[in-house]
């Protein structure tokens, strides 16, 4: 008779796993085999879910977007206008450890984008640009699509430059940017 598996909480345990291996021996060392020994398993516990090495990448890293999705709106709360745009600036704009991995994870995930387009999560960088959008309209920025471009991309880069060069992107740091630049589009 055949296990029945939960699918949903089979790629949860499988994002850890491969979370846990990047954690433990970097991205590059991420494969199929390297997850199902982690889970104690078979190649098979795996690829029945999450049949490639990207895929693997790209389960981890959608599993934590449900996460971020819920400390951004913790971290936005019910603020409003230019506090509200500035809030969810430093919110993308913030490392905690976790991310650090997950941003290394997702540049590897972007490098197969020529070759594998499927593998590329485009959904939650539309999400934060639509973020970016509604708070810089609450925020009253005159062009508020031209400012949601310009934030996409700077937190983007941001997330670049935390993995070239994490010790010089200090919270006070980012902070101090994530001021300037809504100062800017929202004025003093």
């Amino acid at each position: 008779m055949p296990i029945d598996v939960d699918e949903v909480q089979r790629r949860k345990e499988i994002a850890q796993a491969t979370l846990a291996v990047a954690a433990r021996d970097g991205a590059r060392a991420i494969t199929i085999r390297a997850v199902a020994k982690e889970l104690g398993g078979s190649t098979a516990m795996v690829t029945n879910y999450v049949p490639t090495r990207i895929a693997l990448i790209t389960n981890a890293v959608r599993a934590a977007e449900s996460r971020w999705r819920a400390d951004l709106d913790d971290h936005v709360g019910e603020l409003g206008g230019k506090e509200r745009l500035r809030a969810t600036v430093e919110w993308h704009l913030s490392t905690e450890p976790e991310d650090l991995l997950l941003r290394t994870l997702w540049v590897e995930m972007l490098s197969t984008a020529h070759t594998d387009p499927a593998g590329v999560d485009r959904r939650q960088p539309r999400e934060s640009r639509q973020e970016f959008l509604e708070a810089s309209i609450a925020a009253g920025v005159p062009d508020a699509e031209l400012a949601a471009d310009m934030l996409s991309l700077l937190t983007r880069g941001y997330f670049v430059s935390t993995i070239e060069d994490p010790a010089y992107w200090t919270p006070e740091r980012a902070g101090r940017i994530a001021r300037a630049v809504v100062d800017g589009l929202v004025g003093d």
